[in-house]
């Protein structure tokens, strides 16, 4: 039989507290008290030692003490309701992030009438805490840079800028976006396996071009298809964005070539000469224009010396990530799994979110 020491600790309402407190005030031992409640013998002891500070709220009957005492919280059927929706939504292998989990609570407040619920980042701790919900893997590499080369860059760059101000400084790097795939982190169960689902292969490549002042250059989408079906009735114009394709989806040295080429011709138009930093990639050939010059960096000197590497590509990813969850957020009901959704998203999807999110991408100091 188990002693009350080695009772488990379980959390007391304010009544039961109370009731502790006027049976010891009668002369009743802890030991005995412990024993009649089912709780360990310290326990008792403290809520005894705490007496003044119990009552004293008792009295005052403040809502925040009395919840705090009681253990019971002002937005229980919230968190409840969110527990529930938590494991529904991990059932159908829906990643799940902070956020995300904020905003669902929001909208199961505002329906249970709590307008005054704010989903802090407070809540979103307690309430993980108290689920046992914690961050896991379901399923950003740097490069091995010579400190030599960035050195020897860093000595040259001034004497290949001079001449040329920051606004006619601009930077071009690609990279590759898997707009159906989900991502490999998510909030878990306590007891649940980290398991995600098949992540979807379908990619395009996003060229992303600014000044160091901020100046932005319409992104470049390439897709394999030269009209896919999702455009069909749609003015590609009015996407803000400019569209190639190649059968993989990559981008080549023609595209390349003609798409520096449109550069020259809008900066010569501007009266305007420009420099543009790119990797040297064989992808990008080395080519001459006259409003536009055409500067490589080192070899596998990119995560230290691409602008857009430092920080831009990557803020652009998860702001559509963001969009993406937020989209399945809003398709999840009737479905299976996340993964049922996300293979629905089309490049017209990707490229209304990837051009929406990056009118805002710092740079610079500048909205871009």
């Amino acid at each position: 039989m188990a002693t009350s020491s080695s009772k488990k600790r379980r959390c007391l309402s304010l009544s039961e507290r109370v009731d502790v407190i006027r049976k010891s005030e009668k002369g009743e031992s802890a030991r005995s008290i412990a024993d009649r409640i089912g709780v360990g013998k310290t326990q008792i002891q403290s809520i005894i030692k705490d007496k003044e500070k119990i009552m004293s709220v008792l009295k005052a009957g403040t809502s925040s003490q009395l919840r705090r005492l009681s253990g019971k919280a002002k937005y229980g059927d919230v968190n409840s309701a969110m527990w529930d929706w938590f494991t529904k939504a991990r059932a159908r292998r829906l990643p799940l992030t902070g956020p995300l989990l904020q905003e669902k609570a929001l909208q199961l407040a505002k329906v249970m009438g709590h307008n005054d619920f704010a989903a802090s980042n407070g809540w979103l701790v307690a309430w993980k805490k108290k689920h046992g919900v914690k961050t896991a893997v379901l399923s950003g590499e740097a490069a091995d840079v010579n400190p030599q080369d960035i050195q020897a860059w860093s000595e040259r760059l001034p004497s290949i800028c001079d001449g040329f101000s920051n606004t006619d400084i601009f930077n071009a790097d690609e990279t590759g976006l898997f707009f159906r795939t989900l991502p490999n982190r998510s909030l878990v169960g306590p007891q649940e396996k980290c398991s995600g689902g098949k992540n979807a292969k379908e990619r395009v490549t996003v060229l992303l071009c600014a000044s160091a002042t901020g100046e932005k250059i319409r992104p470049m989408i390439i897709g394999k298809a030269a009209n896919p079906r999702c455009f069909r009735g749609v003015n590609k114009g009015a996407l803000g964005i400019d569209y190639r394709h190649n059968k993989k989806a990559w981008m080549t040295s023609e595209i390349f070539t003609n798409w520096v080429g449109d550069l020259d011709r809008k900066f010569g138009a501007q009266g305007r000469k420009v420099l543009l930093f790119v990797d040297n990639c064989t992808a990008h050939p080395d080519v001459h224009y006259e409003h536009v010059r055409v500067e490589f960096l080192p070899p596998n000197t990119t995560s230290r010396l691409q602008p857009m590497d430092a920080g831009i590509i990557q803020a652009l990813k998860l702001k559509y990530r963001k969009r993406m969850l937020q989209h399945l957020l809003g398709h999840m009901e009737g479905t299976e799994s996340a993964s049922e959704v996300a293979k629905k998203l089309t490049v017209l999807d990707a490229i209304d979110r990837k051009s929406v999110e990056g009118k805002s991408v710092d740079l610079g100091g500048r909205r871009i």
